[in-house]
């Protein structure tokens, strides 16, 4: 139940929770935990509604975490790519990476850099729990979906639905997981100051 403190508004928090907590003793697991669902999402849209610009704000902050993280970690990527595809010969030594640190890589900052922006977001709007993070959610769920349809567009395994390659399917599932690093982030960000 603290848990779930956290992520509502804080003017809805007792009333909320105290009438769930009432009727799950005749209930079952499952009514309760689908209730409170319901509760974080209808009282975090209630709240969105009454504060639209500080939601503008929330989605606009998480849209600036993501070049301020992706920057620097494209010069990683690059380092990454120079060293996987050949290396770099320093002295007597070679530096390389193996070739599939230039694939695990770039999942590995996207996961990264999507869950920072979703704690970004829900650190700087405390008061509202997670309710300032569903637009930017909502946003980055439209991601994955323009993303995939782009992939589907330009590569072979487009063409190729029958048999898509293992970088394809990779592909789309770090693209999909998205969302959910930035749902990740938030809920570890929610915290009451």
């Amino acid at each position: 139940m603290k848990f779930v403190k956290r992520l509502l508004p804080s003017q809805d928090v007792d009333a909320l929770l105290g009438d769930i907590v009432e009727e799950s003793r005749h209930r079952s697991r499952l009514w309760y935990w689908s209730q409170l669902i319901a509760v974080v999402v209808v009282a975090g849209w209630k709240d969105v509604r009454a504060n639209k610009w500080l939601a503008v704000r929330a989605t606009v902050t998480g849209l600036l975490a993501l070049p301020v993280f992706f920057l620097p970690a494209s010069l990683v990527l690059w380092i990454v790519r120079v060293l996987s595809e050949g290396g770099y010969y320093i002295g007597p030594y070679w530096l390389t990476l193996p070739h599939a640190a230039l694939i695990v890589t770039p999942f590995a900052f996207n996961t990264v850099g999507f869950f920072v922006s979703g704690w970004i977001v829900a650190r700087f709007h405390r008061d509202h729990g997670f309710a300032m993070v569903l637009p930017y959610l909502l946003l980055v769920c439209v991601i994955p979906v323009a993303a995939i349809m782009r992939l589907l567009a330009d590569t072979e395994a487009g063409r190729n639905l029958t048999s898509p390659t293992p970088l394809f399917v990779a592909a789309v599932l770090a693209i999909m997981s998205l969302p959910a690093c930035v749902a990740l982030g938030a809920l570890l960000g929610a915290r009451r100051a």
